[in-house]
Parts: structure tokens; C-alpha cells; sequence
């Protein structure tokens, strides 16, 4: 049966979460939205301060077999204007694409739709990303092989970079610090900042981030944070105080019934002593996901 590729609708949106939870939870375990949660980012996704204003318009495609979802995807158009970063500005992006496995022919469909689109839109080039609104996913991760396969079907290029995403549980952190040496919690950027110091001067600091509201509304995602800032003064210090660190975090996010800690490398963009360090403190890699992919139109 060949499938319909039209705009979503609203007597779509369980059938949307589905479509939408089968991918996620290939990329990070037990973690289930709900559908206000990806009803919303239809419409704007506060949490992307700088990105997100820069939408000029937002359209999500679906493809129907029968009764049947069996793909979607949420399109944006980036404004043109000044205030937007060059690398974002008259851009199209495909900010989430989702597929079931066996129905590729439709995901071809809603694909060739979709760069129609953004051709109608006038953009000039178009990224493609799985940017769903749950931890660890964006970019293309490598626990969806098949949606790798459609954007290289369609013309689009390698990412730019590859990160990796790892998740440690909080508790095997726990024990390594020296809480003499840590300074008083204080507000990050991003969330609790927590500051070692060493002979009078400071060290490192570590920032924790706690689950997303749209996280927040699953009972397993709430059990889940994330490293917003890891921070070490020099190189040389990385060994003795990134164990600190994550261990004084780790405890402040257990009494809080976080379990998991997920922290991420960029391959050639940050330093490989940072990566050996989180495996040798029991981090394991999560998924690695390639950014950065687009094609021309």
C-alpha cells in the first residue's frame, strides 16, 4: 500500500507520539513522551533560547499507509535577517525525522516532500538532524541506521562532527571527593555549579542540569540529568579533579532521586584525555550521533 504524505493534523498526535517514542527510546532507555510534550515542540521549544527565535516558520509532514503512521517529520525555516547566525540564516532544517523500519518506501515519500517544501520556502541548503525533545537526542544517532540511509538516499552529506553521548549511574560516582576541597553549591549557568579548589585557587567547577519539563512529565526521564558545564583550569589537574567533581554532583543528584548521569565528547573537537577520563570512571558511550549533516537544494 503506498502511503499519504500530508500535513499533521490533530487527530494525529497519539498516533504521532508513537511514531515519535519508537525512536527515542532506541536512544535512550525507558523514556517515554507524552503527547503534550511533542505537540509542543511543534509549535516552539522554549528551551532553545538562541536557535529557536530565529524560526520563521515551522510545518510537520506525516505519511499515512491506511490507518497507519508510518513517518513523520517537523520542517523549520530560519529568518534571513541579521540578528540570525550565518550559519543559520535563510536555512532550511529537517529538525526531526522519523521512520518506522519496514515502511522506507514512505519515509522516500515524506523525504521528497519535505526538500519540496523547503525548495517552496526558497532556503538556501537544508540540515537534517533527530532532534526530539528528550535527552541525548540530536543530530543523527547511530542507533538509527535506517534514517542514516534515507538522508544519504536524498542527497545529503556527511555531519561535520561526531559526538558521543555517556551515561554513568550516579551512585558508582559517588565516594572519590574530598568535600574540604569543594566550595559552596552556587547557581550555574545551566544549573547547580559546584567549584573545587586547590592552594587558594580555583580548579574546576562542574554545572548539573536537571531534566527538561518535557523530561519531566516521564517518571523514568526525571531519574536522568545531564553535565552542563565541566570545567578544569589546567590539562594536567583533568585526572585529579574531574573524579571530584562528578563525585560531589553525583551526590547531590541522588538525594534529588536522579539515578544517571550523561555527559558528551565531540570527536576532534575536544580534548581525547576528557573521553578517557569519563571510561575510566565507569562512563559508557549511550550513542553516538553525527551532526552537522545538510545538502544543497
Amino acid at each position: 500500500m503506498s502511503a499519504v504524505v500530508r500535513p499533521f493534523e490533530r487527530r494525529d498526535r497519539d498516533r504521532l507520539t508513537s511514531l515519535v517514542n519508537l525512536h527515542v527510546g532506541a536512544v535512550i532507555p525507558g523514556v517515554a513522551l507524552s503527547v503534550n510534550a511533542v505537540l509542543g515542540q511543534l509549535e516552539r521549544e522554549p528551551q532553545e533560547n538562541i536557535v529557536d527565535p530565529w524560526v520563521a516558520e515551522r510545518l510537520c509532514l506525516v505519511a499515512g499507509r491506511g490507518e497507519d503512521l508510518v513517518a513523520a517529520a517537523l520542517l523549520h525555516r530560519f529568518r534571513s535577517d541579521h540578528d540570525v547566525a550565518p550559519d543559520y540564516r535563510g536555512m532550511g532544517e529537517i529538525r526531526w525525522l522519523a521512520c518506522k523500519v519496514d515502511a522506507l518506501d514512505a519515509g522516500r515519500q515524506l523525504l521528497a516532500a519535505a526538500l519540496d517544501q523547503m525548495r517552496s520556502w526558497q532556503v538556501s541548503a537544508v540540515g537534517a538532524q533527530c532532534s526530539f525533545p528528550a535527552l541525548g537526542c540530536y543530530g543523527v544517532p547511530d542507533a538509527l541506521p535506517h534514517i542514516h540511509q534515507l538522508l544519504r538516499e536524498a542527497g545529503f552529506g556527511k555531519g561535520t562532527r561526531t559526538e558521543v553521548v555517556l551515561v554513568a549511574r550516579c551512585r558508582a560516582l559517588t565516594g572519590r571527593h574530598q568535600p574540604e576541597l569543594v566550595a559552596a553549591r552556587r547557581l550555574g549557568q545551566l544549573g547547580a555549579r559546584f567549584t573545587l579548589q586547590r592552594d587558594g585557587r580555583e580548579a574546576g567547577f562542574i554545572e548539573v542540569a536537571g531534566h527538561s519539563a518535557e523530561m519531566a512529565r516521564s517518571s523514568v526521564a526525571a531519574q536522568w540529568a545531564d553535565v552542563g558545564n565541566l570545567i578544569v583550569a589546567d590539562e594536567s589537574l583533568l585526572g585529579w579533579a574531574m573524579p571530584q567533581l562528578l563525585s560531589v554532583a553525583a551526590q547531590w543528584l541522588l538525594l534529588g532521586g536522579i539515578t544517571r548521569l550523561v555527559d558528551y565528547w565531540a570527536k576532534d573537537v575536544d580534548a581525547p584525555g576528557y573521553l578517557h577520563q569519563l571510561q575510566a570512571l565507569g562512563f559508557q558511550t549511550l550513542v553516538v550521533n553525527e551532526c552537522g549533516v545538510r545538502r544543497a537544494l
